[in-house]
């Protein structure tokens, strides 16, 4: 039986950027490291609280998914959406890095280089893990999200909780604080949506499915008890929800029904769900239907669940009450569209918040790299070297 205490279970929750451990854990807490980079001191400076005109940005990366020596326009749109919308949080959605990493300090440096536009400019940030961050175990790395979560903790403006007993390496719950109080005004749930389905269940394989990993149960009980925690706690705190693989449900909504995939069920949906953006491939979804969308419904905090996973959709729309969508691939790595448009969808997903507007969250938009003056090129273009890693 779940505990009905107003303790928020197993995974610590950062209020306003102060860690707030309430099951025990100290969430601002930085662990102590060999290896490079060492964060300075806990990232008091790194805190969510809305603006003092009340009003706060996310911006949304999703499969920068590189090597050691990232494509260099991968940065160049990072830097150019940051600098331009100037947000107070970050998130990678997922596949931060590929496979090709051949050593542990490759995994690092891969990750370092697209984390290095956020800690520059000082702005908070987290990640969750995609299906391909652990692929360079392969080649003996020992690189696991575990490691990988350990060695993201450590820079200075990294908001990601410490690893638990909950499914997964990525669930965590920020709050942001109002710029009148430290209340929370609004809230950001991350979740590990896993890599690929096991070999078996039940004694039978995946064999005709999309074996993909799913959200499991422990991880939406975890959700649904922080949530009624932090409701007690504050009253309930409108949120937005990112991970990686979509649900079922960014499937049905496309198509309006759940059993037929075709065009004139999908000019209803359009109409019916007010969708927008493009939906270039199949909506590869976890081998099950893991009920998260339907806990969403039942707690009612939830205004948007955006994922990636799919690199060339981009669409949204409202779901019953819920937005569902993607945020576009931000990667120059990984496959696009093909062709001489096989960049033409790079781009990031910001949202607004405005803690004076009703319903606190305003709305979201697409950025895109065709219109940031980035060279569209489709040879690859790597960096010279990794970024240098920061110093003890």
């Amino acid at each position: 039986m779940k505990s009905t205490s107003t303790s928020v279970p197993r995974r610590g929750i950062l209020l306003g950027g102060t860690a707030a451990a309430l099951s025990g854990i100290l969430a601002g807490a930085r662990p102590a490291a060999a290896s490079v980079p060492l964060a300075k001191a806990s990232p008091a400076s790194a805190k969510l609280k809305f603006g003092a005109n009340g009003k706060f940005k996310i911006v949304q990366f999703n499969d920068t998914q590189d090597g050691p020596r990232t494509d260099r326009r991968t940065l160049e749109l990072m830097e150019a959406v940051l600098d331009a919308e100037k947000p107070g949080f970050v998130v990678i959605n997922g596949d931060v890095i590929d496979g090709s990493p051949n050593s542990p300090l490759e995994v690092k440096q891969a990750i370092n280089n697209v984390v290095q536009p956020m800690e520059s400019r000082k702005i908070p940030w987290a990640l969750t893990f995609g299906n391909h961050d652990e692929d360079s175990t392969s080649h003996g790395t020992k690189m696991t999200e575990a490691k990988i979560l350990d060695f993201v903790r450590r820079y200075d403006y990294n908001l990601n909780t410490k690893e638990d007993d909950v499914y997964g390496s990525s669930n965590s719950q920020l709050l942001i604080a109002s710029a009148r109080s430290n209340k929370p005004a609004f809230g950001i749930w991350l979740l590990d949506s896993g890599r690929y389905a096991p070999d078996s269940v039940g004694g039978q394989d995946f064999e005709g499915l999309m074996s993909y990993d799913w959200i499991r149960p422990e991880q939406i009980d975890w959700y649904r008890e922080a949530s009624g925690a932090t409701e007690r706690r504050h009253g309930k705190v409108d949120s937005l929800m990112f991970f990686h693989i979509p649900l079922w449900e960014h499937h049905h909504m496309w198509f309006g029904s759940q059993f037929t995939s075709n065009e004139a069920d999908h000019a209803k949906a359009v109409k019916k769900h007010g969708i927008v953006g493009v939906k270039n491939e199949e909506v590869y979804v976890g081998a099950f239907n893991s009920g998260l969308f339907a806990a969403l419904q039942e707690r009612g905090d939830v205004r948007g669940a955006y994922c990636g996973h799919d690199h060339i959709n981009t669409y949204m729309g409202n779901y019953f009450g819920i937005e569902l969508g993607y945020g576009p691939g931000t990667g120059f790595g990984p496959y696009g569209v093909g062709g001489a448009q096989e960049h033409s969808l790079r781009g990031a997903r910001v949202f607004e918040l405005d803690e004076h507007a009703k319903n606190v969250y305003t709305g979201t938009r697409t950025i895109f790299a065709k219109d940031l003056g980035i060279n569209m090129d489709p040879a690859r273009k790597p960096l010279d070297q990794p970024l240098p890693l920061p110093q003890d």
